[in-house]
């Protein structure tokens, strides 16, 4: 799966307004969190459904555009909205993304200090965060 750069996708704080106003009209969708890092400051969504177009992917979302206090998880239910990613608008990211059922003995908060050996990253990353 080809993704593209996090640093080129528009996030909620660098959309226009314009932008965020149709984004609270657009419906919302069900996924599930398939990745997400913390470090990185994004992940991806599999939505549960399929949307009627033909890219079925995973979709990337930002850590900005999470609207909860706790930071998601791999196999997190979650709901979310799509919006086109510019310039062609071809692609979608999600956007305005809330966990479902949060299980406060295994989710953090994000206001909680970061521990590497709690991240999500393969075992090469984490071992650089550490030392």
């Amino acid at each position: 799966m080809e993704v593209e750069s996090p640093l080129r996708l528009p996030h909620r704080r660098n959309r226009t307004v314009s932008t965020n106003e149709r984004i609270e009209h657009y419906t919302q969708f069900s996924g599930t969190v398939s990745s997400f890092c913390r470090v990185k400051g994004y992940g991806h969504i599999r939505p549960e459904q399929s949307h009627g177009d033909t890219d079925s992917s995973d979709l990337f979302v930002h850590i900005s555009d999470v609207h909860d206090e706790y930071v998601p998880l791999p196999g997190d239910k979650v709901r979310y909205k799509r919006c086109p990613i510019p310039p062609k608008l071809e692609k979608f990211q999600a956007v305005d993304v809330h966990l479902e059922d949060v299980d406060i003995n295994k989710h953090t908060k994000w206001s909680e200090p970061f521990d590497p050996r709690e991240s999500h990253l393969h075992d090469s990353e984490m071992t650089n965060l550490i030392d």
